[in-house]
Protein backbone atom coordinates (compact mmCIF):
# COMPACT_ATOMS: atom_id res chain seq x y z
CA UNK A 1 0.00 0.00 0.00
CA UNK A 2 2.87 2.08 0.95
CA UNK A 3 4.33 1.57 -2.56
CA UNK A 4 1.42 2.47 -4.34
CA UNK A 5 0.90 5.43 -2.55
CA UNK A 6 4.73 6.81 -2.98
CA UNK A 7 4.21 6.10 -6.96
CA UNK A 8 0.93 7.82 -7.10
CA UNK A 9 2.17 10.89 -5.19
CA UNK A 10 5.38 10.61 -7.85
CA UNK A 11 3.16 10.71 -10.83
CA UNK A 12 1.50 13.49 -9.56
CA UNK A 13 4.54 15.23 -8.74
CA UNK A 14 5.71 15.33 -12.30
CA UNK A 15 2.76 15.47 -14.06
CA UNK A 16 2.22 18.95 -12.22
CA UNK A 17 5.59 20.00 -13.10
CA UNK A 18 5.92 18.66 -16.59
CA UNK A 19 2.34 19.59 -18.03
CA UNK A 20 3.16 22.97 -16.82
CA UNK A 21 6.03 23.45 -18.60
CA UNK A 22 4.43 21.65 -22.05
CA UNK A 23 1.96 24.37 -21.21
CA UNK A 24 4.83 26.87 -21.62
CA UNK A 25 5.68 25.69 -25.33
CA UNK A 26 1.61 25.64 -25.76
CA UNK A 27 0.89 29.06 -25.26
CA UNK A 28 4.18 30.75 -27.10
CA UNK A 29 3.42 28.94 -30.20
CA UNK A 30 -0.57 29.91 -30.21
CA UNK A 31 0.72 33.17 -29.50
CA UNK A 32 3.19 32.99 -32.46
CA UNK A 33 0.37 31.66 -34.96
CA UNK A 34 1.91 28.25 -34.85
CA UNK A 35 -0.43 25.25 -35.41
CA UNK A 36 -0.12 22.67 -32.17
CA UNK A 37 -1.56 19.45 -33.56
CA UNK A 38 -1.24 17.48 -30.10
CA UNK A 39 -1.26 18.27 -25.96
CA UNK A 40 -0.66 15.10 -24.39
CA UNK A 41 0.02 14.52 -20.81
CA UNK A 42 1.93 11.55 -20.57
CA UNK A 43 3.52 9.46 -23.41
CA UNK A 44 2.82 6.25 -25.45
CA UNK A 45 -1.07 5.03 -25.94
CA UNK A 46 -3.46 7.58 -26.15
CA UNK A 47 -6.06 6.23 -23.75
CA UNK A 48 -8.70 9.34 -24.29
CA UNK A 49 -8.87 13.30 -25.07
CA UNK A 50 -10.87 15.49 -27.00
CA UNK A 51 -10.14 17.54 -29.93
CA UNK A 52 -10.62 21.13 -29.71
CA UNK A 53 -10.59 24.66 -31.50
CA UNK A 54 -10.44 25.41 -35.24
CA UNK A 55 -6.82 23.67 -35.52
CA UNK A 56 -8.73 20.44 -33.98
CA UNK A 57 -5.35 20.10 -31.45
CA UNK A 58 -5.77 16.57 -29.88
CA UNK A 59 -5.46 17.56 -26.10
CA UNK A 60 -5.40 13.53 -24.42
CA UNK A 61 -3.98 11.63 -21.66
CA UNK A 62 -1.05 9.06 -22.76
CA UNK A 63 -0.67 5.80 -20.91
CA UNK A 64 2.71 6.41 -19.80
CA UNK A 65 2.00 9.29 -16.97
CA UNK A 66 5.87 10.32 -16.75
CA UNK A 67 6.27 13.49 -18.95
CA UNK A 68 4.25 15.06 -21.78
CA UNK A 69 4.88 16.88 -24.77
CA UNK A 70 3.24 18.95 -27.14
CA UNK A 71 3.36 18.18 -31.02
CA UNK A 72 3.20 21.55 -33.70
CA UNK A 73 3.28 21.42 -37.38
CA UNK A 74 6.71 21.04 -38.85
CA UNK A 75 7.64 20.10 -42.45
CA UNK A 76 10.72 18.03 -40.99
CA UNK A 77 8.03 15.49 -39.07
CA UNK A 78 5.57 15.14 -42.19
CA UNK A 79 4.18 17.04 -45.06
CA UNK A 80 2.68 20.25 -44.88
CA UNK A 81 -0.02 21.79 -47.11
CA UNK A 82 0.97 25.01 -48.81
CA UNK A 83 -1.11 26.68 -47.23
CA UNK A 84 -0.34 26.03 -43.99
CA UNK A 85 3.47 26.23 -44.14
CA UNK A 86 3.41 29.31 -42.92
CA UNK A 87 2.04 27.63 -39.38
CA UNK A 88 4.91 25.46 -39.38
CA UNK A 89 7.74 25.90 -36.67
CA UNK A 90 10.36 25.17 -38.68
CA UNK A 91 9.53 28.29 -40.51
CA UNK A 92 8.97 31.02 -37.83
CA UNK A 93 11.57 33.36 -37.58
CA UNK A 94 14.47 32.68 -34.96
CA UNK A 95 13.02 35.07 -32.26
CA UNK A 96 9.77 33.10 -32.75
CA UNK A 97 11.52 29.96 -32.22
CA UNK A 98 13.40 30.80 -29.32
CA UNK A 99 10.74 32.41 -27.55
CA UNK A 100 8.53 29.00 -27.96
CA UNK A 101 11.30 26.99 -26.78
CA UNK A 102 12.69 29.23 -24.02
CA UNK A 103 8.76 29.42 -22.37
CA UNK A 104 8.76 25.78 -21.28
CA UNK A 105 11.20 25.98 -18.88
CA UNK A 106 10.27 29.95 -17.61
CA UNK A 107 6.52 28.55 -17.02
CA UNK A 108 8.74 26.04 -14.71
CA UNK A 109 9.72 29.44 -12.80
CA UNK A 110 6.44 30.83 -12.79
CA UNK A 111 4.82 28.11 -11.38
CA UNK A 112 7.19 28.11 -8.65
CA UNK A 113 6.48 31.62 -7.71
CA UNK A 114 3.05 30.47 -8.05
CA UNK A 115 3.18 27.55 -5.41
CA UNK A 116 5.55 30.05 -3.36
CA UNK A 117 3.00 32.58 -2.94
CA UNK A 118 -0.13 30.29 -1.86
CA UNK A 119 2.52 29.02 1.00
CA UNK A 120 3.46 32.76 2.32
CA UNK A 121 -0.26 33.82 1.52
CA UNK A 122 -1.50 31.09 3.23
CA UNK A 123 0.41 30.77 6.10
CA UNK A 124 3.00 28.17 6.71
CA UNK A 125 4.33 26.56 9.85
CA UNK A 126 7.75 26.26 10.77
CA UNK A 127 9.92 26.47 14.44
CA UNK A 128 11.64 29.56 15.93
CA UNK A 129 14.87 29.74 15.21
CA UNK A 130 15.93 29.33 19.04
CA UNK A 131 19.18 27.67 19.85
CA UNK A 132 18.95 24.79 21.70
CA UNK A 133 22.56 23.81 21.97
CA UNK A 134 25.97 24.81 20.91
CA UNK A 135 28.93 22.47 19.96
CA UNK A 136 31.81 22.90 22.40
CA UNK A 137 35.13 24.01 20.44
CA UNK A 138 33.02 25.30 17.30
CA UNK A 139 32.64 28.08 14.97
CA UNK A 140 29.67 29.37 16.96
CA UNK A 141 30.58 28.66 20.20
CA UNK A 142 34.05 31.00 19.01
CA UNK A 143 31.81 33.66 17.78
CA UNK A 144 29.50 34.16 21.10
CA UNK A 145 26.57 31.93 20.66
CA UNK A 146 24.49 30.66 23.55
CA UNK A 147 21.49 27.78 24.32
CA UNK A 148 18.48 29.95 24.06
CA UNK A 149 19.88 32.86 21.42
CA UNK A 150 17.06 33.61 19.12
CA UNK A 151 18.13 34.09 15.63
CA UNK A 152 16.68 36.91 13.99
CA UNK A 153 18.74 38.35 11.36
CA UNK A 154 21.53 36.88 8.79
CA UNK A 155 23.32 38.99 7.12
CA UNK A 156 20.56 42.19 7.46
CA UNK A 157 18.17 39.45 6.20
CA UNK A 158 15.12 39.10 8.21
CA UNK A 159 14.76 35.39 9.58
CA UNK A 160 11.53 34.11 10.52
CA UNK A 161 12.42 30.45 11.16
CA UNK A 162 14.83 27.11 11.61
CA UNK A 163 14.22 26.59 8.09
CA UNK A 164 15.00 30.29 7.32
CA UNK A 165 18.28 30.06 8.97
CA UNK A 166 19.43 27.15 6.93
CA UNK A 167 18.76 28.53 3.96
CA UNK A 168 20.26 31.58 4.56
CA UNK A 169 23.59 30.25 5.53
CA UNK A 170 23.44 28.05 2.75
CA UNK A 171 22.80 30.53 0.15
CA UNK A 172 25.60 33.49 1.26
CA UNK A 173 28.18 30.81 1.85
CA UNK A 174 27.37 29.33 -1.50
CA UNK A 175 28.24 33.34 -2.97
CA UNK A 176 31.73 33.21 -0.95
CA UNK A 177 29.93 36.04 1.66
CA UNK A 178 30.98 35.65 5.33
CA UNK A 179 28.05 34.62 7.92
CA UNK A 180 26.99 37.62 10.40
CA UNK A 181 24.04 36.43 12.66
CA UNK A 182 22.03 38.89 14.59
CA UNK A 183 20.71 37.40 17.89
CA UNK A 184 18.22 37.92 20.45
CA UNK A 185 19.10 37.77 23.88
CA UNK A 186 17.65 38.89 27.56
CA UNK A 187 15.37 41.34 25.48
CA UNK A 188 18.57 42.78 23.38
CA UNK A 189 19.67 42.57 20.03
CA UNK A 190 23.58 41.54 19.46
CA UNK A 191 25.49 41.21 16.64
CA UNK A 192 27.74 38.49 16.59
CA UNK A 193 31.42 38.17 15.40
CA UNK A 194 31.12 36.61 11.25
CA UNK A 195 31.83 33.01 10.76
CA UNK A 196 33.98 32.56 7.70
CA UNK A 197 31.83 31.13 4.88
CA UNK A 198 35.10 28.32 4.24
CA UNK A 199 33.92 26.86 7.23
CA UNK A 200 30.69 25.78 5.44
CA UNK A 201 30.79 21.86 4.45
CA UNK A 202 28.11 21.62 2.13
CA UNK A 203 28.65 17.97 1.93
CA UNK A 204 26.81 17.98 5.66
CA UNK A 205 23.34 17.33 5.65
CA UNK A 206 22.75 19.29 8.92
CA UNK A 207 24.41 22.88 7.63
CA UNK A 208 23.66 24.45 11.20
CA UNK A 209 25.13 21.44 12.91
CA UNK A 210 28.13 21.74 11.47
CA UNK A 211 28.53 25.22 12.13
CA UNK A 212 27.69 24.32 15.75
CA UNK A 213 24.27 25.29 16.87
CA UNK A 214 21.35 22.89 17.17
CA UNK A 215 17.48 23.85 17.67
CA UNK A 216 15.25 23.68 21.27
CA UNK A 217 15.07 19.38 20.03
CA UNK A 218 19.00 18.87 21.13
CA UNK A 219 17.64 20.04 24.99
CA UNK A 220 16.92 16.94 25.62
CA UNK A 221 18.52 13.82 26.97
CA UNK A 222 15.87 11.53 27.02
CA UNK A 223 15.20 8.53 24.28
CA UNK A 224 12.23 8.79 22.71
CA UNK A 225 12.79 6.36 19.44
CA UNK A 226 14.86 3.05 19.68
CA UNK A 227 15.82 1.33 16.11
CA UNK A 228 15.12 -2.29 16.39
CA UNK A 229 17.47 -4.62 16.82
CA UNK A 230 19.95 -2.10 16.69
CA UNK A 231 22.96 -1.47 19.03
CA UNK A 232 20.75 0.33 21.64
CA UNK A 233 17.73 -1.97 21.68
CA UNK A 234 19.88 -5.26 22.44
CA UNK A 235 21.84 -3.39 25.23
CA UNK A 236 18.62 -3.02 26.81
CA UNK A 237 17.93 0.62 26.50
CA UNK A 238 14.26 1.74 26.82
CA UNK A 239 12.22 4.42 25.22
CA UNK A 240 11.93 7.29 28.24
CA UNK A 241 15.72 6.44 29.23
CA UNK A 242 17.65 9.76 29.99
CA UNK A 243 21.00 9.98 29.60
CA UNK A 244 23.14 11.47 32.68
CA UNK A 245 26.51 10.75 31.42
CA UNK A 246 29.16 8.42 28.83
CA UNK A 247 32.61 6.99 29.86
CA UNK A 248 32.05 8.81 33.42
CA UNK A 249 31.35 12.24 31.75
CA UNK A 250 28.02 14.39 32.12
CA UNK A 251 26.11 14.87 28.95
CA UNK A 252 23.80 17.94 29.14
CA UNK A 253 22.12 17.73 25.68
CA UNK A 254 21.06 15.72 22.92
CA UNK A 255 24.03 16.96 20.79
CA UNK A 256 26.46 15.79 23.31
CA UNK A 257 25.10 12.19 23.14
CA UNK A 258 25.14 12.25 19.35
CA UNK A 259 28.77 13.98 18.60
CA UNK A 260 30.37 11.08 21.69
CA UNK A 261 28.77 8.34 19.63
CA UNK A 262 29.84 9.26 16.51
CA UNK A 263 33.34 9.56 17.34
CA UNK A 264 33.39 6.02 19.24
CA UNK A 265 32.80 3.34 16.27
CA UNK A 266 33.45 -0.39 17.53
CA UNK A 267 34.42 1.27 21.63
CA UNK A 268 32.64 -0.07 24.52
CA UNK A 269 30.76 3.02 25.78
CA UNK A 270 29.77 3.36 29.85
CA UNK A 271 26.68 5.07 30.14
CA UNK A 272 24.48 5.79 32.77
CA UNK A 273 21.01 6.39 32.67
CA UNK A 274 17.89 7.71 34.42
CA UNK A 275 14.75 5.46 34.60
CA UNK A 276 11.90 6.02 36.25
CA UNK A 277 13.19 6.18 40.02
CA UNK A 278 16.43 4.33 39.63
CA UNK A 279 20.15 5.31 38.27
CA UNK A 280 21.43 2.56 35.92
CA UNK A 281 24.41 1.46 34.01
CA UNK A 282 24.34 0.26 30.63
CA UNK A 283 27.30 -1.07 28.60
CA UNK A 284 26.84 -0.96 24.61
CA UNK A 285 29.13 -0.52 21.58
CA UNK A 286 28.49 1.76 18.81
CA UNK A 287 27.95 0.11 15.56
CA UNK A 288 30.46 1.32 13.05
CA UNK A 289 28.51 2.96 10.27
CA UNK A 290 30.99 3.35 6.90
CA UNK A 291 30.89 5.60 3.97
CA UNK A 292 33.63 6.87 1.18
CA UNK A 293 34.43 10.29 3.49
CA UNK A 294 34.80 8.79 7.16
CA UNK A 295 33.43 5.93 9.72
CA UNK A 296 30.75 6.72 12.56
CA UNK A 297 29.44 5.05 15.23
CA UNK A 298 25.63 4.94 16.00
CA UNK A 299 23.35 3.37 18.25
CA UNK A 300 19.94 3.42 16.48
CA UNK A 301 17.96 5.70 18.87
CA UNK A 302 16.08 8.90 18.56
CA UNK A 303 15.64 12.42 20.95
CA UNK A 304 12.21 12.25 22.97
CA UNK A 305 10.34 15.83 22.18
CA UNK A 306 7.40 16.73 24.54
CA UNK A 307 4.36 17.16 22.51
CA UNK A 308 3.95 20.56 24.26
CA UNK A 309 7.26 21.90 23.38
CA UNK A 310 7.13 20.95 20.15
CA UNK A 311 3.90 22.82 20.07
CA UNK A 312 5.59 25.89 22.12
CA UNK A 313 8.01 26.45 19.55
CA UNK A 314 5.98 26.11 16.86
CA UNK A 315 5.01 29.32 15.17
CA UNK A 316 2.83 30.65 11.78
CA UNK A 317 4.25 32.25 9.22
CA UNK A 318 1.36 34.59 7.47
CA UNK A 319 1.96 37.76 4.84
CA UNK A 320 -0.39 39.61 2.45
CA UNK A 321 -0.34 39.69 -1.33
CA UNK A 322 1.90 42.15 -2.08
CA UNK A 323 4.27 40.97 0.54
CA UNK A 324 3.63 37.12 -0.53
CA UNK A 325 4.30 38.08 -4.17
CA UNK A 326 7.34 39.72 -3.40
CA UNK A 327 8.54 37.22 -1.65
CA UNK A 328 8.03 34.30 -3.81
CA UNK A 329 10.23 35.51 -6.73
CA UNK A 330 12.41 36.35 -3.85
CA UNK A 331 12.61 32.13 -2.96
CA UNK A 332 12.38 30.98 -6.10
CA UNK A 333 15.61 33.60 -7.18
CA UNK A 334 17.10 32.20 -3.67
CA UNK A 335 16.56 28.67 -5.08
CA UNK A 336 17.85 29.33 -8.32
CA UNK A 337 20.69 30.75 -7.25
CA UNK A 338 21.80 27.90 -5.11
CA UNK A 339 20.95 25.01 -7.61
CA UNK A 340 23.23 26.72 -10.41
CA UNK A 341 25.90 26.90 -7.57
CA UNK A 342 25.67 23.56 -6.92
CA UNK A 343 26.00 22.97 -10.74
CA UNK A 344 29.27 24.90 -10.72
CA UNK A 345 30.51 23.39 -8.04
CA UNK A 346 30.12 19.71 -9.75
CA UNK A 347 31.91 20.79 -12.43
CA UNK A 348 34.90 21.73 -10.62
CA UNK A 349 35.05 18.83 -8.30
CA UNK A 350 33.75 20.97 -5.50
CA UNK A 351 30.60 19.47 -4.99
CA UNK A 352 29.84 15.84 -4.84
CA UNK A 353 27.59 13.54 -7.48
CA UNK A 354 26.24 11.35 -4.59
CA UNK A 355 23.62 14.36 -3.63
CA UNK A 356 22.31 14.03 -6.95
CA UNK A 357 18.65 12.09 -6.71
CA UNK A 358 17.02 10.15 -9.04
CA UNK A 359 13.21 9.00 -9.88
CA UNK A 360 13.62 6.95 -6.78
CA UNK A 361 15.25 9.47 -4.04
CA UNK A 362 12.24 12.00 -5.65
CA UNK A 363 9.32 9.51 -5.41
CA UNK A 364 10.61 9.10 -1.05
CA UNK A 365 10.98 12.92 -1.27
CA UNK A 366 7.31 13.47 -2.57
CA UNK A 367 5.62 10.99 -0.71
CA UNK A 368 7.29 12.43 2.66
CA UNK A 369 5.72 16.00 1.79
CA UNK A 370 2.58 14.67 0.98
CA UNK A 371 2.00 13.12 3.80
CA UNK A 372 3.80 16.47 5.84
CA UNK A 373 0.87 18.51 4.99
CA UNK A 374 0.07 21.14 1.72
CA UNK A 375 3.23 23.80 2.14
CA UNK A 376 5.37 21.01 3.22
CA UNK A 377 4.48 19.61 -0.69
CA UNK A 378 4.19 23.14 -2.31
CA UNK A 379 7.37 23.70 -1.25
CA UNK A 380 8.71 20.34 -2.84
CA UNK A 381 6.58 21.04 -5.85
CA UNK A 382 8.34 24.76 -6.42
CA UNK A 383 11.77 23.89 -5.94
CA UNK A 384 11.13 20.23 -8.57
CA UNK A 385 9.72 23.13 -10.60
CA UNK A 386 12.48 25.12 -10.61
CA UNK A 387 15.03 22.32 -11.01
CA UNK A 388 13.66 21.41 -13.98
CA UNK A 389 13.59 24.63 -15.57
CA UNK A 390 17.24 24.96 -15.19
CA UNK A 391 18.18 21.30 -16.57
CA UNK A 392 16.27 22.22 -19.75
CA UNK A 393 18.06 25.33 -19.82
CA UNK A 394 21.53 23.62 -19.82
CA UNK A 395 22.76 22.95 -23.36
CA UNK A 396 22.76 19.61 -23.61
CA UNK A 397 21.38 18.13 -27.15
CA UNK A 398 17.81 16.80 -27.02
CA UNK A 399 16.95 19.70 -24.51
CA UNK A 400 15.37 22.73 -24.42
CA UNK A 401 18.52 24.58 -23.93
CA UNK A 402 20.36 22.36 -26.58
CA UNK A 403 17.76 24.24 -29.24
CA UNK A 404 18.42 27.07 -27.90
CA UNK A 405 22.26 26.39 -28.22
CA UNK A 406 21.77 25.86 -32.15
CA UNK A 407 19.65 28.60 -32.47
CA UNK A 408 22.57 31.25 -31.03
CA UNK A 409 25.20 29.54 -33.38
CA UNK A 410 22.30 30.00 -36.33
CA UNK A 411 22.01 33.35 -35.43
CA UNK A 412 26.07 34.02 -35.55
CA UNK A 413 26.64 32.50 -38.31
CA UNK A 414 23.35 33.38 -40.34
CA UNK A 415 22.34 29.52 -41.20
CA UNK A 416 20.96 26.40 -39.67
CA UNK A 417 23.06 24.34 -38.57
CA UNK A 418 22.89 21.58 -40.31
CA UNK A 419 20.61 18.16 -39.76
CA UNK A 420 23.14 15.76 -39.95
CA UNK A 421 25.51 17.78 -37.08
CA UNK A 422 22.11 18.02 -35.24
CA UNK A 423 22.02 14.17 -35.36
CA UNK A 424 25.56 13.83 -34.29
CA UNK A 425 24.92 16.48 -31.00
CA UNK A 426 21.72 14.51 -29.98
CA UNK A 427 23.06 11.22 -29.57
CA UNK A 428 26.20 12.86 -27.49
CA UNK A 429 23.09 14.60 -25.83
CA UNK A 430 21.37 11.35 -25.18
CA UNK A 431 24.30 9.66 -24.14
CA UNK A 432 25.02 12.05 -21.51
CA UNK A 433 21.59 12.02 -20.42
CA UNK A 434 21.22 8.35 -20.10
CA UNK A 435 24.41 8.15 -18.24
CA UNK A 436 23.02 10.89 -15.56
CA UNK A 437 19.85 8.95 -15.49
CA UNK A 438 21.74 5.48 -14.55
CA UNK A 439 23.96 7.61 -11.64
CA UNK A 440 20.94 9.23 -10.17
CA UNK A 441 19.11 5.27 -10.09
CA UNK A 442 22.95 4.33 -8.81
CA UNK A 443 22.69 6.75 -5.39
CA UNK A 444 18.95 5.70 -4.78
CA UNK A 445 20.09 2.58 -4.63
CA UNK A 446 22.95 2.93 -2.22
CA UNK A 447 20.64 5.66 -0.12
CA UNK A 448 18.47 2.10 0.24
CA UNK A 449 20.88 -0.31 0.82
Amino acid sequence: MDLIFTISVFVLTVSIIVTFHELGHFIAARLCGVKVLEFSVGFGKRLFGKKLGKDKTDYKISALPLGGYVRMLDEREGDVSQFEKKRAFNNQSLLKRSFIVFAGPFFNFILAIFFYFLIFSGGYTGFKPEVGAVAKNSSAQDIGFLQGDVISKINSKKVNTWSDVSLQVVKFASAKQDIFFEILRDGRIISLKKIDFRTINFEEKNILGNIGIFSFTSKTTKIGFIEKDSPADKAGFLIGDKFLSINDKNVVNWQEIVTTIKRSPGENLKIKIQRDDAQKILYVSPEKFVSPELEIGRLGIGPFVDPEVLNNNKIIVEYGFLESSKLAVLKTYDFTFLTLNFLSKLLVGEASFKNISGPVGIAGYAADSFNNGYTSFLSLLAMLSISIGILNLLPIPMLDGGHLMYYLVEFIIRRPISEAVQLIFQQIGMTFLILLSFFALYNDILRIM
